[in-house]
């Protein structure tokens, strides 16, 4: 599988990317064009900067620390 990883610190405004609600829709602009992915599911695991092997699943997969843990969201493209 093939997966996009984006990975964000809470502290740079980035806890946005593991509270995306399901069914939400985003656009990534690229220089191929604009891609839309929507969230499908999320993940949170305990503590911060947790080891994510096999946390990351579907077409792209923002991560952030939420709090004392580390979460996932997970999107696939539309």
């Amino acid at each position: 599988m093939r997966t996009i990883v984006v990975v964000g610190h809470d502290h740079c405004g980035f806890q946005q990317f593991a509270t995306l609600p399901t069914g939400t829709r985003v656009t990534v602009d690229t220089p191929s064009g604009t891609l839309t992915y929507e969230v499908y599911a999320r993940y949170l695991t305990p503590g911060r900067g947790a080891p994510a092997h096999g946390l990351y699943w579907g077409d792209l997969t923002p991560q952030s620390c939420v709090g004392p843990d580390t979460g996932f969201t997970y999107l696939s493209r539309v």
